[in-house]
């Protein structure tokens, strides 16, 4: 009763929340290992992060680089936007799982490419043409990255018109 009470320091929702980033970490970590090399992977920890919370929601960064583990906040912008696609993908992974017949069939992801390196960068584009072939999901791009608009097939282009103000929408190819 106590432990149901989170008396101990750890609630019911707050147990449930960690079983289910535990999983979330796990799926994020195949992807994660992938783009990177394997250089990085995702850990639930028990640390206190702050004031007035509690321990077993945060997450940490092992760098086999320096052999390491460190606080995802330490991460550099690219590296914190992979960390958060594969996070995302880990989500919708588990989601579905256990979600009784629910099938996320769209993902869109805005910005962030640009704080990637070029190799880093092709890699990420070929895990989500791989996403998008394997699952069936559609991929929706946000970017101003040339590399980007190079590699993707089918785009949706907002064209400004001058100094008006206005834009248009271009197809593409058409």
């Amino acid at each position: 009763a106590n432990r149901l009470r989170g008396r101990s320091g750890v609630s019911l929702q707050r147990y449930v929340l960690g079983v289910m980033l535990t999983s979330i970490t796990v799926e994020a970590n195949r992807l994660l290992t992938k783009v990177c090399g394997g250089r990085y992977r995702l850990y639930r920890t028990d640390e206190i992060s702050g004031s007035g919370h509690k321990g077993g929601l945060e997450l940490e960064v092992y760098d086999s680089q320096n052999n390491q583990r460190r606080s995802v906040t330490t991460l550099s912008g690219g590296e914190k936007f992979l960390v958060a696609l594969s996070l995302a993908i880990g989500l919708s992974t588990v989601v579905q799982a256990q979600g009784g017949g629910i099938r996320l069939e769209a993902m869109f992801i805005d910005e962030g490419f640009g704080t990637l390196d070029p190799e880093t960068l092709a890699t990420v584009i070929d895990s989500l043409a791989m996403l998008q072939s394997s699952q069936g999901k559609k991929v929706g791009v946000i970017s101003h990255t040339d590399t980007m608009s190079e590699r993707i097939t089918t785009q949706i282009r907002i064209i400004k018109n001058g100094n008006s103000g206005s834009s248009r929408i271009e197809i593409w190819p058409q």
